[in-house]
């Protein structure tokens, strides 16, 4: 099993964090994303799923628009900035088919540092806007790897992403 995770794009500035849009920069970083690394990421994916605020949402749209991808969008609770990720850590090692997730950071990099076996609350890469990460997981969930025993594959960013910003 594969999993793809996406942090969204640049977003605007603003006071409700919730309905902040991608800006012109987040549409760009999302049509340089590295055309390989995104049709590896669909061609084993049946839907993709992003959390429930705008720029989340916009960056999945624009990765269905630009890349011509024929699978389904879905909302998925517990993607947020400030949500627990070992909770989406444990959903997703229960997973049978390859996963495309598109979320938030502090949420995704403490979540990949779970998977990867560092300790709680170590971010396990530094992911940028855009940046998208590629885990596969070696084997299922047991006592000693809750959840399961991962490895890192790839990662990419589009090539504007100077900046953590």
């Amino acid at each position: 099993m594969k999993l793809f995770l996406l942090r969204h794009a640049h977003a605007l500035p603003g006071e409700v964090d919730a309905l902040r849009r991608l800006s012109p920069r987040g549409r760009r970083q999302v049509r340089q994303l590295s055309t390989q690394a995104v049709e590896e990421a669909v061609a084993t994916v049946r839907v993709i799923e992003h959390s429930t605020l705008i720029r989340s949402i916009e960056t999945a749209q624009l990765l269905q628009k630009y890349y011509k991808v024929q699978v389904p969008l879905r909302k998925l609770e517990g993607l947020a900035p400030d949500d627990v990720p070992v909770l989406t850590a444990r959903l997703l090692a229960k997973s049978v088919g390859s996963r495309l997730i598109v979320g938030h950071n502090p949420h995704l990099s403490m979540m990949v540092g779970m998977m990867l076996g560092l300790k709680s609350g170590a971010e396990g890469i530094k992911f940028r806007k855009a940046g998208m990460v590629a885990l596969e997981r070696l084997y299922r969930p047991t006592p000693k790897h809750p959840y399961g025993k991962w490895r890192l594959l790839w990662m990419a960013v589009p090539p504007d992403d100077t900046a953590n910003s």
